[in-house]
């Protein structure tokens, strides 16, 4: 094996070495081919994508001795200029070291001026998003009606960062990214090449933590190949990566199918402090999303592991704590109270949740640890149940909401969020602020908005929970002294199921 960087050995030097872009490419040599090759061109997509490899491959068919084709010669002294980066008229700008609009423009005034010595002078802009407004502003004409020898070539990582007025008069091309299967052929071509053993499954690994960037790939690769001797193995990638074995993952998802918290708290303090715990994460979150399919393809609703509601949530939990990860002490210890917030969003333990006694009295109200709560004061928490659905509340946002109550002092005109006590240390600050602000939006306040733990409270949940108690017993009354049921009953010496009787919807 040589001591040149692989990802630099390894860099695409003709349109047919590109890996994963297949659309991309051929649209470029179609272009191309038919002689209609634009004044402007964008390519975005994620970083390792290959953007600024294809737009200076793109250069080299413009540019190349032998004529433009859609594959260059590789042999002229253009060609060998391009890949050792020093063509007169290959000008490659760094956008994010030259966001100055005096930048731009001393940049534009040479645009006037003919190629040095080829038919064509391009401008390569790299991270095209970091240009300034006033950058753009200056580029913009130049863009839009550039002399016929002049093309544009930009590259971005953020093209929703650029000027619609931009994005309007480029080719845009969007860079997928590529899949695990074409990268794990890719490293396999270079590892046969460079002479280096290796077993299929740690390449499995390194394209699993590639995240589709083929650079990353050659990146992780290079690690790999140092650590280990030059002899890939599983093991060792896994040992280098921190990967996790996919039967670890099928062990934490059981757990949460069956709820059971002290199996699921055992499963993560036995792995190594060493691991991926974002990893993890990671590939939760895709286990949740193939359930999702899963569940929408079963015909056996039986079969079911989860139910929708129960996956939507646990998938929002684990994709906005990811954020938090670089705030946590100890990855291991953040990644159980993640799962065990899942648990404890889930339908089954809201249900499970000891409610305190509830007696019907002949009244038609309810006493609650000896609080009245009669049955028309069920509209006195409607404006707070209107606001979270008027603010379209979804996922822990709208879990939250149905577990806490809004009050204004009218004195003070202050408003006070009160949050279920049993609620306490449940939700992350986050999802407390995102409600807050979206509060905020929705009422037009300029003041803060106060938090509070009570208990007690007639939140939406607690409110719509016992008005279920309400109609379970009307039914129940309604049902028992059936003449008919009675008779069934004797006959059968059968005893009529509360809880079973369920409303008919007409």
């Amino acid at each position: 094996m040589s001591n040149e960087i692989l990802a630099l050995k390894y860099r695409p030097k003709f349109f047919r070495d590109v890996v994963g872009q297949d659309k991309v490419v051929k649209t470029i040599q179609n272009s191309i081919n038919l002689d209609k090759v634009h004044n402007a061109y964008l390519f975005s997509g994620t970083r390792g994508m290959g953007k600024t490899t294809i737009a200076r491959l793109f250069a080299k068919s413009l540019l190349c001795n032998e004529g433009v084709n859609e594959e260059p010669c590789g042999k002229c002294s253009s060609c060998n200029e391009i890949d050792n980066t020093n063509h007169i008229d290959l000008i490659e700008i760094d956008a994010a070291s030259r966001t100055k609009v005096e930048d731009t423009r001393n940049l534009m005034e040479n645009v006037l001026y003919a190629p040095s010595k080829s038919r064509y002078k391009i401008y390569l802009i790299d991270e095209a998003h970091m240009l300034s407004t006033k950058s753009f502003n200056a580029l913009l004409k130049t863009i839009e009606e550039p002399p016929e020898h002049v093309k544009f070539l930009l590259a971005t990582t953020e093209s929703e960062k650029l000027p619609d007025t931009i994005l309007s008069r480029c080719l845009h091309f969007r860079l997928n990214s590529a899949t695990n299967e074409v990268i794990r052929q890719h490293l396999k071509n270079i590892l046969n090449s460079e002479g280096i053993t290796f077993d299929e499954d740690s390449l499995t690994i390194i394209a699993k933590n590639s995240f589709g960037s083929i650079r990353d790939s050659l990146s992780i690769l290079e690690r790999c190949v140092s650590f280990c001797k030059e002899d890939i193995s599983k093991d060792k990638v896994a040992s280098l990566l921190g990967d996790v074995d996919t039967e670890i993952i099928d062990t934490l998802f059981s757990n949460l199918e069956s709820k059971n918290k002290k199996n699921l708290v055992q499963s993560i303090d036995k792995l190594d402090d060493s691991v991926d715990f974002l990893l993890i994460t990671d590939q939760l979150i895709k286990k949740f999303f193939e359930e999702t399919i899963n569940n929408i393809s079963r015909k056996d609703k039986l079969q079911e592991r989860f139910s929708l509601e129960d996956i939507q949530l646990a998938y929002q939990i684990l994709v906005s704590s990811k954020k938090d990860y670089a705030y946590a002490p100890c990855k291991k210890d953040y990644l159980i109270m993640i799962l065990l917030r899942i648990l404890t969003f889930s339908s089954d333990s809201q249900n499970n949740i000891k409610e305190e006694k509830v007696i019907e009295n002949e009244d038609n109200s309810i006493v609650d640890n000896g609080t009245n709560f009669d049955q028309s004061s069920l509209s006195s928490e409607l404006d707070w149940v209107k606001m979270i659905d008027d603010i379209k509340l979804s996922g822990l946002l709208e879990h939250l909401a149905n577990h806490s109550v809004l009050t204004c002092d009218l004195n003070t005109d202050s408003y006070t969020l009160k949050i279920s006590q049993h609620k306490k240390d449940v939700y992350p600050q986050t999802c407390i602020d995102d409600l807050i602000s979206k509060i905020s939006d929705y009422l037009s306040l300029s003041s803060k908005i106060n938090i509070v733990y009570e208990d007690h409270l007639n939140t939406p949940m607690t409110i719509n929970k016992k008005k279920n108690e309400i109609d379970v017993n009307d039914r129940y009354n309604k049902v028992k002294d059936d003449p008919d049921v009675q008779k069934i009953q004797k006959i059968f010496n059968a005893e009529v199921e509360k809880d079973a009787i369920k409303k008919i919807i007409e």
